[in-house]
């Protein structure tokens, strides 16, 4: 138990000493899982997404057998499968729900709130989330659609409200949300047991809380990739203030996962960031100011912003460094030019990444012992780089992860 206090404690002083544009023992091996370990062990995602308990064993024997330098945590995307067949989810399929018995999770693009619909988001969201977002995202959920709304409770007459329960169609709907209750009790037990497990081996846990870019959230979740990107032309104004309204939201979702779960890292996925998907104006008009004050207002509570940039950033990138907060945020790098980005990040952000996933999942070992060799000859100068695919390591070759942390361990060392 000692040494695996002693490796908790190096482990963890590498990872945020590296945030910190320290120089440390050496460069931080941080392959972000995904689906390998059940790829690996040979298991079939079905099983997995339905059991926590078999999850568990395959991640457990992950970092035995890897040994990687943060703790890898499954439960951000294979614990809540259960939960949302309970409520008949409607913007996912997955394996057994949907999709074959071994496929991974897929999105499912939907306008779940028209144009029309604005107005009575940017009035109240909680009321449009519960009577019109509810009913269309979960299909068990569909009669909240009919009732009344709760703002009028402070009046004292209210039969009307109480009386709409009586359709017998709420009946199912409130043991949906008891059967999704005890499903969510399940499985936020299994996930605490996980951490205190893999801390216990020795793993510090690095992401303590999610958020998104607002203009993700209404592209992602309400009007959908088409809708959003005609607002950004037909309706701007609606469009920027719906930003704001989901600004503060995210902060207390990114800042109170964090003070919770006790880990100051909070986890921020772009999704529409990447260049190409909007103009350069509209990228710092829409997407830039209100993300800008979620990574501001997180570090104002010492908690470091760890984002995610997907596909090619290139053209943002600039931005991007310029105005982080120096010390504080990880820039983990999909397909953008990670070797050009070190020269504007030297002393503003830690870098996170990038060798392509296609090397991974069709090259040879030697292939990712060279570029390893290149990122860390480059990047790792003065510090701040931390070792990772570009995105996940899902569906590598298992001797390329094995040649990646094997030879990172021992030619990253300063």
């Amino acid at each position: 138990m000692a040494d695996n206090k002693a490796a908790y404690d190096a482990r963890a002083k590498r990872f945020y000493d590296t945030i910190a544009l320290k120089k440390t023992d050496r460069v931080p091996v941080v392959p972000f899982a995904e689906a390998f370990p059940i790829r690996h062990y040979k298991a079939l995602m079905k099983d997995v997404l339905a059991d926590h308990a078999l999850m568990d064993d395959l991640w457990y024997r992950f970092h035995d057998e890897f040994q990687p330098d943060v703790g890898e945590n499954p439960y951000f995307l294979f614990s809540f499968f259960n939960v949302m067949k309970v409520l008949d989810f409607k913007l996912l399929k997955w394996a057994g729900h949907g999709l074959h018995d071994d496929s991974a999770y897929q999105f499912v693009e939907s306008e779940m709130m028209p144009p029309e619909d604005y107005d009575w988001f940017l009035a109240d969201p909680s009321d449009y989330m519960f009577r019109r977002m509810f009913p269309r995202v979960y299909g068990r959920l569909a009669p909240l659609a009919n009732l009344p709304t709760i703002a009028a409770s402070y009046y004292f007459f209210t039969p009307f409200i109480w009386a709409a329960l009586a359709d017998p169609a709420y009946a199912d709907a409130g043991l949906a949300l008891k059967e999704a209750a005890a499903e969510s009790i399940k499985t936020l037990t299994s996930f605490g047991n996980y951490v205190q497990k893999i801390t216990q081996m020795g793993y510090p846990m690095t992401i303590g809380s999610m958020a998104q870019a607002p203009l993700d959230v209404v592209g992602d979740y309400l009007r959908g990739i088409k809708g959003m990107l005609v607002d950004l032309r037909r309706r701007p104004e609606k469009l920027l203030a719906a930003c704001e309204k989901i600004l503060p939201v995210m902060l207390d979702l990114g800042i109170g996962g964090a003070k919770l779960s006790g880990i100051p890292v909070c986890f921020i996925p772009l999704h529409k960031c990447m260049d190409g998907f909007m103009s350069q104006e509209q990228f710092e008009k829409f997407y830039w100011p209100t993300l800008l004050e979620l990574i501001r207002g997180l570090v104002a509570e010492k908690i470091h912003p760890y984002l995610l940039i997907e596909g090619v950033c290139d053209q943002r990138l600039p931005v991007m460094i310029r105005d982080a907060p120096p010390g504080m945020c990880v820039y983990h790098l999909e397909n953008s030019d990670i070797f050009k980005a070190k020269k504007l990040a030297r002393d503003k952000v830690c870098l996170r990444g990038n060798v392509p996933i296609s090397m991974m999942v069709t090259g040879s070992p030697d292939q990712v012992r060279a570029y390893c060799k290149r990122l860390i000859d480059e990047v790792a100068d003065g510090g701040g780089l931390m070792i990772d695919t570009g995105v996940n390591i899902g569906d590598s070759k298992s001797e390329n992860v094995r040649a990646l942390f094997d030879f990172c361990r021992e030619y990253g060392v300063f």
